[in-house]
């Protein structure tokens, strides 16, 4: 496989075991374990690395290893509200500029949202929550902004992991699933609003736990 496919898998395995919380958030690992992890060489490893640690997913400190990003609320709020107004930038033009082919990507995933959230299996769910936003990203045309919002869907995915798991995974899902049939109709207007509502409810939660 060519070194960049392999930057790339690392790159793919890294972000999900951040997700899914099997890399802690604040604990520092040491290259070798990561490379354990991901059964992935030294090389293509710290590209990976350097990815992620310009994504601020992660902070690479020298003579002790890579320690995970924190869980921070303060952080996650800022993430939200620069998210918002990303996500809606993208959304909007997904409805203008998303081709037949993009169109039959993001039914497909509608549906395997829906039996996701039906059988409560969040590791199901927030995998195909990213490909729908790769999916979204790439049919906005706008490299940008799609490269910018990428890691703050990251830190999101994994907020919700944390704090929510299965929880509130039938609403979630009942958001998306709006937003998927506005892009799919095309409907501008619709899609942003129900991109501010998927908005809301994530600050809905953060706020929530930084009260309690």
């Amino acid at each position: 496989m060519p070194e960049n496919n392999l930057s790339a898998k690392a790159y793919k395995i890294l972000e999900e075991l951040i997700v899914t919380l099997k890399l802690e958030p604040g604990k520092i690992y040491s290259e070798k374990e990561l490379m354990s992890l991901s059964n992935i060489s030294r090389t293509p490893l710290r590209e990976a690395l350097l990815k992620l640690a310009n994504e601020t997913l992660i902070n690479i400190i020298p003579r002790r290893g890579i320690q995970i990003s924190d869980i921070n609320m303060t952080n996650q709020l800022a993430i939200l509200e620069t998210r918002r107004v990303l996500d809606r930038l993208l959304i909007s033009r997904a409805t203008k500029y998303s081709t037949s082919f993009d169109k039959n990507k993001i039914f497909e995933f509608k549906k395997h949202m829906e039996i996701a959230a039906k059988n409560q299996d969040v590791n199901e769910y927030l995998r195909v929550d990213k490909l729908l936003d790769q999916t979204i990203f790439d049919s906005a045309r706008n490299s940008y902004a799609a490269n910018a919002t990428a890691p703050l869907h990251v830190r999101s995915r994994r907020f919700w992991y944390y704090f929510k798991g299965v929880e509130d995974l039938e609403s979630a899902s009942q958001m998306h699933i709006r937003l998927i049939d506005a892009i799919l109709e095309s409907n501008e207007q619709e899609a942003c609003d129900v991109s501010d509502m998927i908005i809301n409810k994530l600050v809905d939660v953060v706020k929530t736990h930084i009260n309690l």
